[in-house]
């Protein structure tokens, strides 16, 4: 057994000099390849080395691939990565490694999809490299003796889904091909030799190596579950009652429970297993005997109803699986008859799992079989009780939504995507402000989309990404996520690092700008929410013509990259963009208000309106009192506006939060309230239909629960100061903690009427105030009482 510790190095206070100077350790060493393989080819390979060691000793690597690695030891797994990047910061990761004297085996399976690969997945050409600190000649790639093969026995397979789905292949590993070289070992070639030290500043082309901040996703066995339907027939097609009371359920249900479970020869079965649970995970299944035998494991986030013409509909109530077809995506594992245990070359995720298991002329046993549960290793920091059973009810499928989707970058959802989109990230890293103290996702998030920039001098929609993405609407909200971050944690030097690309970003957008003042015909994709009868997810005029919207959501751009910039002492450039903010705001003014309704239109000729340009108004600040009420009053009242779906009714809620009405806040969160009644597990895209099961950006009352019933945020950058305003609409008591930079916040409030009781406790160092009903208590570290 030898132990092995994740090790995190600084970036390089250097990094211009990436691929011109060396910086790092690793770039001594060299990039390799197998020799009869080319940068389109579908291979996975495995290299090896053989080395001796005269004593004990710790034994410091980094390593990295193109694509993906697995790196193992003496048999033990060390490492799988690395983290999603891009070619200019291509992640390596480092580890302490304790080795005993003898001998020792080192591994790295290497993967290359090439056209496969899933649309997160950025690549630039396969090759493997491991460089060692004191083991040069032994270990390091292009001077240690390594050795390279192809596995055999794999097969790729794009499945259609139906919608939308980039996660890459379907698999079929064959074991007499997988498991067994199918040639001999071969020395690898050199892809890219050691970066030099190039005194006329020429840059060496492939990879610029940057270390990896965050920790090892979560690798853990988990075996769970519940059998609902087991099935003996070629296809399963829809599930029956007869299915669900299948006389060998029993048996595959003790499987599921540790009792392994053989299958007679020249049989079919499908079960369908109920996890209980959502989860993202490798399938493990370890098989005997049964040669020739196959299984297939296919994941779903629920089953479907069938139309007419018998085709997958909708899902229905989630737990319910009578009367529906399963319709997955997964992988399949064909024995050779000796032990082996399969797993999946990527993770799969959802609730159910259909294992379907096909023998030939031999009987195939199964060990029971489990989930290697994979995901960033969040764990909330964060408690939430209150006087609504409802409400805390619905908060475990809102913090499994942020589970599920964060991995090595947050992402939109893991069953059809796995992609960082900048309006899905924005609110899981305010939702992760309040649940998680470890900010180290945050940050990488924030600047891997900064250097996303380098193609149009926009944030990209999406990021990393492949094929790359453009939309201007998600691109503002990255100033939002920087400023977020800048009041929310206490990291002034990164918020500083950030604010060259938040100006030079909106310098992008000045150019944009018509003779109005106002933005017109955007690039790319003006995404603004799933709304019923926008194309695309474009607000009315959104795609190619004068948009409210797209421009409010540029005055809120412009008044956030001021606070940033007076947060960091540059109060010339606040002026700067708090002075167009105010000309683009009279500029909405004159073109979109409508007086007669009383409402902020959404086109200019007054055609369209919608609660998210009312929305965005209050929260903009762009109209005088009296206009304002006017708008609350038509949001709340006027049957004719477009309604805000899952991810924009965020800003919905906080404009209803900053007009200090919790309690018509309180009252939309109903629709979550209800998910728990129809079964689902995690929260959803949009309202039904959903594609999707698993979206964090629907997670996002969590944070409103506390930064707006509980009214607990920041009272200036840093988190330095707190203001706690609490809004509670109809709620009797709040008792909640949320993570702060020096600590912890606690508040335990009871309310009755006008009046309010309870304690507040801060963090060491840290004031505030306490804002209710008119009146402001000071606050200070420790204890305080409410009155």
């Amino acid at each position: 057994m030898i132990s092995c510790t994740r090790i995190h190095l600084p970036p390089s206070g250097r990094w211009a000099d990436r691929n011109i100077r060396p910086q790092y350790a690793i770039e001594s060493a060299s990039w390799i390849w197998h020799p009869g393989l080319g940068s389109d080819d579908v291979a996975v390979v495995r290299f090896s080395n053989t080395f001796t060691l005269d004593e004990a000793r710790t034994v410091r690597l980094h390593v990295s691939a193109d694509e993906r690695y697995e790196l193992c030891i003496d048999g033990q797994w060390v490492s799988m990565g690395p983290d999603r990047c891009d070619a200019n910061h291509w992640s390596f990761a480092s580890y302490d490694v304790e080795l005993e004297a003898g001998e020792h085996r080192i591994e790295a399976t290497v993967q290359r999809l090439a056209h496969f690969a899933p649309h997160a997945q950025v690549s630039l050409r396969p090759a493997f490299i491991l460089k060692s600190e004191g083991l040069d000649e032994q270990l390091d790639t292009g001077v240690g003796p390594w050795r390279v093969q192809k596995l055999g026995g794999l097969g790729f397979q794009t499945v259609p889904m139906r919608a939308y789905h980039v996660i890459g292949p379907s698999f079929t590993l064959d074991a007499s091909g997988f498991f067994e070289p199918v040639d001999e070992p071969v020395e690898p070639v050199v892809v890219r030799g050691p970066v030099g030290k190039s005194v006329t500043g020429i840059v060496a082309p492939l990879w610029g190596l940057w270390p990896s901040p965050l920790p090892d996703m979560i690798r853990r066995p988990v075996r769970t579950g519940t059998v609902r339907a087991v099935a003996h027939r070629d296809e399963l097609a829809a599930v029956t009652e007869a299915d669900m009371r299948d006389p060998q359920a029993p048996a595959w249900q003790a499987l599921l429970d540790g009792t392994p479970l053989t299958v007679a020869p020249r049989t079919t079965v499908h079960v369908v297993w109920d996890l209980d649970e959502y989860y993202c995970g490798f399938p493990l299944l370890t098989l005997s005997g049964g040669r020739g035998a196959s299984a297939e494991v296919q994941w779903a986030e629920a089953l479907y109803h069938l139309d007419d013409a018998q085709q997958p509909t909708h899902k229905g109530q989630r737990d319910e699986v009578v009367g529906k077809v399963f319709f997955g995506f997964g992988d399949r594992f064909v024995t050779d008859g000796k032990p082996r245990t399969f797993r999946s070359l990527w993770w799969r995720s959802g609730r159910y799992v259909l294992l379907s298991v096909r023998t030939a002329d031999e009987p195939l046993t199964l060990d029971p079989p489990a989930i290697l549960e994979t995901r960033y290793p969040y764990e909330p920091d964060a408690s939430w009780r209150s006087s609504d059973t409802a409400l805390d009810a619905a908060t475990p499928i809102m913090v499994r939504a942020m589970q599920m989707c964060s991995h090595e970058t947050y992402m939109d959802c893991p069953c059809y995507e796995q992609m960082m989109y900048v309006g899905d990230t924005r609110l899981e890293m305010l939702t992760g402000h309040v649940l998680f103290a470890d900010d180290r996702l945050t940050r990488r998030g924030i600047e891997l989309f900064d250097w996303s920039r380098w193609r149009t001098g926009f944030v990209a929609e999406r990021y990393p990404s492949t094929p790359y993405q453009l939309s201007l609407t998600f691109a503002m909200l990255w100033v939002s996520m920087v400023r977020d971050y800048a009041w929310w944690r206490d990291e002034p030097a990164f918020v500083r690092e950030r604010l060259v690309g938040v100006r030079a970003m909106l310098e992008h957008f000045r150019t944009l700008l018509n003779d109005q003042d106002l933005l017109e015909d955007l690039p790319g994709w003006s995404f603004m929410d799933w709304g019923p009868g926008w194309f695309a997810g474009n607000a009315p005029d959104g795609e190619h013509g004068v948009s409210a919207l797209n421009n409010l959501l540029f005055v809120q751009a412009l008044q956030h990259a001021a606070d940033l910039e007076t947060a960091c002492g540059e109060k010339a450039m606040a002026r700067r963009n708090r002075a167009l903010a105010a000309r683009v705001a009279a500029a909405l003014v004159r073109t979109f208000w409508d007086e007669p309704r009383g409402l902020l239109a959404d086109d200019p000729a007054h055609a369209h309106f919608s609660e998210h340009a009312q929305s965005l108004a209050i929260l903009t600040d762009i109209l005088d009192e009296t206009r304002r009420d006017r708008a609350l009053h038509g949001l709340l009242h006027d049957e004719g506006l477009a309604r805000a779906t899952v991810y924009f009714s965020f800003y919905l809620l906080e404009a209803l939060a900053k007009l200090g009405r919790g309690d018509l806040l309180h009252q939309r969160l109903d629709f979550w309230k209800d998910l728990i009644g129809q079964g689902f597990k995690t929260t959803v895209e949009k309202p039904e239909p959903s594609r999707s099961d698993c979206h964090a950006w629907g997670a996002h009352p969590l944070w409103h629960m506390h930064a707006s019933l509980a009214g607990v945020r920041p009272g200036s950058a840093g988190f330095r100061t707190v203001r706690i305003a609490p809004s509670p609409g109809p709620l009797t008591s709040i008792d909640a903690t949320i993570p702060h930079p020096r600590g912890r916040i606690v508040t335990s409030l009871r309310f009755d009427g006008d009046a309010c009781s309870g304690t507040v406790e801060l963090p060491k160092r840290t004031r505030g105030t306490f804002v209710w009903r008119g009146e402001t208590l000071t606050l200070r570290p420790g204890a305080n009482r409410i009155p």
